[in-house]
């Protein structure tokens, strides 16, 4: 190579890019130059010059920029437990979540987390290279409460985050909210089995005003009605109705299950001279609720007594 003189095509050379590589962001290294030549006094010697990317007076590495594209998706999934096994849901069962974490990207990704509003997750993974999927490091368990019967479904959905690195060093994160496939972002909804029941125990005492034993036109008969949420589903408006009478009381405007309720509703009755001539007076009464369906849609049950 004469004094002055430039070579730009002698010299090649290829990397195959490694998974560390692309983690790092970059590719960073330097060449050294080695020429030969011989001294006054007839002796061999060397001039070596380590490389630079743009300058024949500057040493410097030489820098590949490699773009990066990491990302990450999350699928969760739930089982609800049916632990008395009646088909319908009661506060203190419980959901079990699965969560299925898929590296998308080219980038290992380090710890990775969950966060569920609704629940603590339990659960780590350290690591988790481009291509990978976990589905056991991350676990769940939801307790059903009354809220979630009434309404007939948990709905939730949860995030998963990952953290890199970029090619200037700097950490950076990752993150996908859950979905039940890898492309799509959903709320998990876990439908339950409404059980909604109501039952009418209604009484009648009459009232024997004048005391001789039998009924007259004009004496009374005071009936009482005795309202049970018999079902495993909140009822709201709860109403007595009865064609006979104009029944006083109510409405409930919540009624949790198991609730008996005997005082709020009451009504009294004319005996008519028709009825002294039957001898009786027989009628009937109906109860009726309300409640939201897992669907949102309105719903009533009702019992006649």
């Amino acid at each position: 190579l004469s004094p002055g003189a430039v070579d730009d095509t002698s010299f090649t050379a290829t990397y195959t890019v490694t998974q560390a590589d692309v983690d790092n962001g970059n590719v960073s290294n330097q060449a050294m130059a080695t020429g030969n030549y011989i001294d006054g006094n007839g002796n061999p010697q060397t001039t070596t010059d380590l490389s630079d990317n743009n300058s024949t007076t500057g040493d410097g590495t030489t820098e590949t920029p490699l773009s990066q594209n990491p990302g990450i998706a999350l699928i969760k999934t739930a089982t609800f437990n049916d632990e008395n096994g009646d088909g319908f849901a009661q506060a203190g069962e419980t959901i079990d979540y699965a969560f299925t974490v898929t590296n998308t990207g080219d980038v290992t990704l380090t710890d990775i987390s969950i966060d569920d509003p609704l629940v603590a997750v339990s659960g780590s993974l350290p690591s988790l290279s481009p291509g990978a999927v976990d589905d056991t490091s991350f676990t769940a368990s939801y307790t059903v409460t009354q809220s979630d019967v009434d309404n007939g479904n948990v709905s939730n959905q949860a995030t998963a985050t990952g953290n890199y690195t970029d090619g200037n060093g700097n950490p950076q994160t990752t993150e996908d909210l859950s979905g039940s496939s890898n492309t799509t972002d959903g709320t998990t909804v876990t439908p339950f089995g409404q059980n909604p029941g109501i039952a009418l125990i209604k009484t009648g005492t009459f009232n024997d005003e004048n005391n001789d034993g039998f009924a007259q036109v004009g004496e009374t008969i005071d009936y009482t009605f005795t309202v049970t949420n018999t079902g495993d589903v909140t009822l709201t408006n709860v109403t007595v109705t009865d064609p006979l009478v104009t029944v006083s009381g109510g409405p409930l405007s919540s009624f949790a299950p198991g609730a008996v309720d005997d005082t709020s509703f009451t009504a009294t009755y004319t005996v008519t001279q028709a009825d002294v001539d039957n001898g009786n007076v027989s009628n009937q009464a109906t109860a009726t609720g309300n409640y939201t369906d897992g669907n949102g849609n309105p719903q009533t049950t009702e019992d006649l007594s």
